[in-house]
């Protein structure tokens, strides 16, 4: 099981920018954020037969609260995109909204995402099913 770590998902607080870590991989898509000095985590799993709909599941851990859990699915087949970005799209939106919430819009919240981050989502996707390096 590939698990690696994603650069290129910068997140800031009125433009202050936070320590975050993203990583991705497994079998089913898992792609976890922390943020440690904001104390915030965002979890999503994705489970999905490659071809339709994608379940997608949140768990999110903010100071002062009890963690969230949030479901729905995300409709199979993204025009211009594969399993894994649509996946790791998905998990940004919902921490860019986990944190808007956080915040209870007193701040601006901006989550950016390189192009280059999306192609390593799919490489970390397509190294599961290699066999591991002697």
């Amino acid at each position: 099981m590939a698990r690696l770590v994603l650069s290129g998902i910068d997140v800031a607080i009125d433009t202050v920018a936070q320590e975050a870590s993203t990583t991705i991989g497994g079998y089913a898509v898992v792609v976890a954020t922390a943020l440690p000095q904001l104390g915030v985590t965002v979890t999503s799993s994705y489970l999905a037969a490659m071809v339709g709909d994608i379940a997608a599941s949140h768990l999110c851990s903010v100071p002062g609260g009890p963690p969230i859990i949030d479901q729905h699915v995300l409709p199979g087949q993204q025009p211009g995109q594969t399993h894994a970005q649509a996946c790791l799209l998905d998990h940004v939106a919902e921490l860019r909204g986990v944190l808007d919430a956080f915040h209870a819009s007193a701040a601006t919240v901006t989550v950016t995402i390189a192009d280059s981050t999306l192609q390593d989502a799919d490489r970390a996707w397509r190294a599961q099913d290699e066999p591991p390096a002697p």
